[in-house]
């Protein structure tokens, strides 16, 4: 068994014993409805609420927004209302790198019932999103979310992967023991095997739950941000003007992250907001 077949015989293992529901979505680029599941576009607002500012008043701009009722058999998720995704439109997107999870320049908001009588144009009167220049904004359209739903197994990028890796190729491979998924890089070959098996591993796309992307290192793994347990939302980069352009600094990723048990209890007071690019 060569290198490709071992690694894949392990995945194959370790990616059914760590399944996940998920949702990917596939974004088309589109004029949306006010509750639709989004990318950009005009944001639901109930009658009397506020546009999230930050600790300045500057009003923050709408990143994403899910209508939960199309999350279907996504347990924990919420399965009514609307599930929104705020961002300060800077040269940082509006991450806080020393306080990923202080909703000041990032906001996540859940409205669990939705007023049908909510009008988009009273909401344009007061939408006005602070943008400090538009060279930095991810994204200038926006797009209707598709969901389809499926399983996934743990992404070579989650923190938790090498841990895992480890575990069951020591239990395959008894005579070639390894104490990292590094210790298998001892060739050239290494970098074209990860490379023709990025699609199966990695992780990458748009998606609500299952496994992360990232093209740095994940957070979780220090200052005990391990309680983020849970992906909410991953938004990828998407290079194609024709169809939608998305952008995260030079072709990076959007992860937001919860703690499932505050997941289940509607508590999004908590969340753990990252980007990262090459």
């Amino acid at each position: 068994m060569n290198k490709k077949e071992a690694i894949l015989k392990v995945y194959n293992c370790i990616k059914k014993e760590t399944a996940k529901k998920a949702i990917s979505i596939e974004l088309k680029k589109q004029k949306t409805q006010l509750i639709d599941s989004k990318v950009g576009g005009t944001p639901y607002l109930p009658v009397g609420a506020e546009i999230p500012v930050d600790d300045e008043g500057k009003q923050l701009t709408l990143l994403a927004q899910i209508n939960c009722e199309e999350l279907v058999g996504m347990e924990d998720y919420p399965q009514k209302g609307l599930l929104q995704f705020f961002i300060f439109m800077d040269d940082c997107y509006g991450l806080d790198f020393d306080n990923q999870n202080k909703q000041n320049t990032f906001r996540v908001v859940y409205h669990d019932s939705i007023d049908d009588n909510v009008k988009e144009e009273d909401i344009l009167k007061i939408y006005n999103p602070y943008i400090e220049d538009e060279d930095y904004m991810p994204f200038e359209d926006e797009f209707k979310m598709v969901f389809t739903t499926y399983e996934e197994g743990i992404t070579s990028e989650d923190f938790n992967f090498d841990e895992i890796f480890v575990k069951k190729y020591n239990e395959l491979f008894k005579d070639n023991q390894i104490e990292s998924f590094w210790d298998l890089d001892d060739d050239e070959s290494f970098g074209d095997i990860l490379e023709e098996i990025n699609d199966e591993i990695s992780g990458c796309g748009n998606k609500i739950g299952g496994y992360p992307y990232f093209t740095q290192s994940d957070p979780r793994e220090y200052d005990g941000l391990d309680v983020y347990d849970t992906l909410l939302l991953q938004i990828d980069s998407m290079d194609d003007y024709e169809n939608g352009y998305i952008m995260w600094g030079d072709g990076g990723v959007c992860n937001f992250f919860i703690n499932r048990e505050k997941l289940k209890n509607l508590d999004f007071s908590d969340v753990l907001y990252n980007w990262d690019c090459y």
